[in-house]
C-alpha cells in the first residue's frame, strides 16, 4: 500500500515541477520587463532590494530624512511615470525590450534645489538652523522634495525611449541589468544630491 501511495505522490510532484517549470519558462522579456517597471514604480521593496547597488534606488531607498520625507519622494517621482512595451529583440539567453516612458521633467529640479537652498544659507546665515547640521540637512531635504513635488504637478512632459536590457536568469525568468542611466531616463532625467 506504501509503495502505491509512493508512487501517486511521485507522479503528482512530477506533475507539479513540470507545469510548474513550463510556467516560468513562459515568462518573456516583456513581461519582466512590464513587471519591473510596476514594481519599481509601485515601491516594491523586494524588487528595490534586488537593485540597491543602483544609485538611484538606494536613494529612492534610503534617503537621509523620515519615513513620511521617503514617501513624498516615491510618491512625486513616480506619480506621472507611465510605461509601453513597444519592441523586443531575444539571442542567446539576453534580450532588449524597448519602452516608451513618459515622467515629469526633473531635469530642472537641481538648478531650482541649489538656488533655493543657497538663498535660505545666505538669508539664515547668523540663525542657528545654518550652524546645526541636522537642522540644515532636514532644511535640504524639504526644499529638494518641495522641488520635486512642484514638477510632478505639472502634466508629464518628459518622453523618451529606453532600452532595457535582460538576462536569463536561471529559472526559466528574465532579470533586468539596470543601469544608473536607465533609472536616471525613467525618472525623467533627475539629478540627486550627492555629498561631493
Amino acid at each position: 500500500m506504501s509503495g502505491i501511495i509512493n508512487t501517486i505522490i511521485s507522479v503528482m510532484l512530477a506533475a507539479a515541477i513540470s507545469s510548474g517549470s513550463s510556467a516560468m519558462a513562459e515568462d518573456t522579456p516583456q513581461e519582466a520587463a512590464a513587471d519591473f517597471f510596476d514594481n519599481i514604480s509601485g515601491g516594491d521593496d523586494q524588487t528595490a532590494m534586488l537593485y540597491m547597488d543602483n544609485k538611484y534606488v538606494n536613494f529612492l531607498e534610503n534617503v537621509k530624512g523620515t519615513d513620511e520625507e521617503m514617501d513624498r519622494l516615491e510618491d512625486a517621482v513616480f506619480r506621472n511615470f507611465s510605461f509601453e512595451i513597444t519592441d523586443s529583440a531575444v539571442k542567446d539567453g539576453v534580450a532588449v525590450v524597448r519602452a516608451t516612458v513618459r515622467n515629469s521633467d526633473f531635469s530642472g529640479v537641481m538648478d531650482k534645489y541649489r538656488k533655493e537652498s543657497y538663498e535660505y544659507v545666505t538669508n539664515n546665515l547668523y540663525s542657528d538652523d545654518v550652524i546645526d547640521k541636522e537642522k540644515l540637512n532636514k532644511k535640504c531635504i524639504d526644499i529638494y522634495l518641495d522641488q520635486i513635488e512642484k514638477t510632478a504637478e505639472r502634466e508629464p512632459s518628459f518622453e523618451t525611449d529606453v532600452f532595457l536590457p535582460l538576462e536569463e536568469d536561471g529559472y526559466g525568468g528574465w532579470r533586468v541589468i539596470l543601469s544608473d542611466d536607465i533609472m536616471k531616463e525613467m525618472l525623467g532625467e533627475l539629478e540627486i544630491p550627492t555629498d561631493e
